[in-house]
Order: C-alpha cells, then sequence, then structure tokens
C-alpha cells in the first residue's frame, strides 16, 4: 500500500475506506488477507487511531472487512 495524501474534499476516514475498498477491488488485498490493526494502520500513516477505527468500522459495515478471533480480514 502506498502512503496516501489526504485531501479536504472528503473525512480521513472515508478516505481511508475508499483507499481499502479499491485495493480489495483491484485484487492488491486478497480474499482473506490480513490487514494492519487499526493501531498499527495508524502509527505507520500518522492518523489519530479513533479516525483509522472509524474508516474500518464503514469496512465492516459494508461487507469488506469481517473480523475473526480479534483479528480484520479481507473479504
Amino acid at each position: 500500500m502506498d502512503t496516501p495524501s489526504f485531501d479536504d474534499r472528503a473525512p480521513i476516514y472515508q478516505q481511508i475506506a475508499d483507499r481499502i475498498k479499491n485495493d480489495i477491488l483491484s485484487g492488491a488485498l486478497a480474499g482473506g488477507e490480513q490487514v494492519m490493526s487499526t493501531n498499527q494502520y495508524a502509527s505507520f500513516y500518522r492518523i489519530n487511531p479513533a479516525t483509522a477505527a472509524k474508516g474500518f468500522h464503514l469496512l465492516i459495515e459494508e461487507g469488506f472487512f469481517c473480523t475473526s478471533d480479534g483479528e480484520l480480514a479481507c473479504l
């Protein structure tokens, strides 16, 4: 995953969700592949963990992520 440059057109959590969703749909992230935790994602991209968690929550609601044993994975 390349480092995103966040802009003012949409909330950062939405940009996170959109970027990961595009990676899933393009095949850059495979089904069942484990993804970074919200804390790892936040640390790597230097954002607030709550912002990362909100973006991940959108992906869970939309069916792109599932949780298993407390870990996130792509569907």
